[in-house]
């Protein structure tokens, strides 16, 4: 009788199992950071070819005009409030063009010409006057409407009137987004547009801006910062506040309108040697794409400066706190290591995180001569 062969099952047994559970681990461990980089990688050229647009576009209105767009101011010291009536903020230029707070019985400025050729301001950016050279002519013609002085009533409470005002406010154009941000959109907590800003009403949706204005390393506010807290001393002018003076030593700044818009030629420390945008983000509250005081940054505070970590702010725009504000106005990325910069002449470059201050500063002014830089 002949006896039956004998079958045996294959399978895998526990140890290798695990053994080929823990390979696979360490090829998951080790391609996910190739593939996170890449990732990353391809992101940060979408950023540098929208922010090279917008340079170039930047330019282009430059060429078209005879200076860069400006900022308006959305505060009327003509009027002591903005188009509501509210008095939102005293605000007077001394002899020496300098700004500061007024004193009581003082009469308010009186406000030039704006470059619509009307009373203002109309409290738009200089990205809001780009948008015809960046392809975004029938957004702009929306907002042309409202650059005679009226624009303020977006932060007042009026702004439920102003449907078309409001839709058009939220319409987020490819070109101002960085990929590599997560907190780029739309956006209801975005100053001066937020339910808490002061005196503003309701809140209201805005796009915002992966890409502000260089406003140089002039002093933000009335107090003093020293290193190693992020800031730097300021020895100028008593109470200099240049972001709402006539002059700043950058390009963009919130009341650049006085000036008429920085020349090229006014430029002396070099176009390919001055910052003209750099990379920001709405995580600080103060990123609104069309407003005066959301498309500009400066470089007083130190690149990628860690406020929420500092020990200064606890929060966005530190909670309502305003010696908070000036300090999270810098320039920072979602980038390793670095921030995009596009200079006057339109070229785009990374600037690393371990950038001499110093040198940083002098990359953001456009007349001072600085030596080295």
């Amino acid at each position: 009788m002949r006896s039956r062969p004998l079958h045996r099952t294959l399978a895998f047994t526990l140890v290798e199992l695990l053994v080929v559970i823990a390979i696979i681990g360490i090829l998951v461990a080790l391609l996910l950071p190739a593939v996170q980089s890449a990732r990353e990688a391809a992101r940060r050229a979408n950023c540098v070819a929208n922010m090279k647009n917008v340079a170039l576009a930047t330019i282009n209105y430059h060429d078209a005009n005879g200076h860069f767009p400006v900022d308006e101011d959305y505060y009327n010291p003509a009027t002591g409030g903005t188009g509501g009536g509210s008095v939102m903020r005293e605000i007077r230029l001394d002899d020496l063009g300098y700004s500061r707070w007024m004193s009581p019985g003082e009469a308010y400025e009186k406000l030039p010409v704006t470059t619509s050729g009307v009373r203002g301001p109309d409290g738009a950016g200089w990205i809001t006057r780009t948008l015809p050279y960046l392809e975004e002519q029938s957004l702009f013609d929306i907002f042309d409407d409202y650059l005679d002085g009226m624009w303020p009533i977006v932060r007042t409470g009026l702004n439920a009137n102003e449907p078309t005002l409001r839709q058009a406010l939220a319409q987020q154009p490819s070109v101002l987004n960085c990929p590599s941000d997560d907190a780029i959109g739309p956006r209801a907590d975005q100053y001066p547009f937020s339910a808490s800003s002061q005196c503003a009403g309701a809140p209201v949706r805005v796009a915002t801006t992966s890409y502000k204005g260089n406003a140089g390393d002039g002093h933000f506010e009335f107090q003093t910062f020293e290193e190693p807290n992020g800031f730097w001393t300021y020895e100028g002018p008593p109470g200099f506040a240049c972001y709402n003076g006539t002059d700043c030593v950058g390009v963009f700044w919130r009341t650049s309108y006085y000036k008429g818009g920085v020349k090229v030629s006014q430029i002396t420390d070099g176009t390919s040697k001055t910052f003209m945008i750099g990379e920001a983000s709405p995580v600080d509250t103060n990123s609104a794409a069309w407003s005066s005081d959301g498309d500009w940054a400066h470089t007083a505070v130190e690149i990628n400066w860690d406020y929420l970590n500092s020990g200064f702010c606890t929060g966005p725009n530190g909670n309502g706190d305003r010696q908070c504000w000036p300090r999270i106005r810098g320039f920072r990325s979602f980038h390793p290591g670095g921030v995009n910069f596009a200079y006057c002449d339109g070229s785009v470059t990374f600037v690393t995180d371990d950038i001499d201050h110093l040198e940083y500063r002098a990359k953001s002014t456009r007349s001072q001569g600085e030596a080295g830089f």
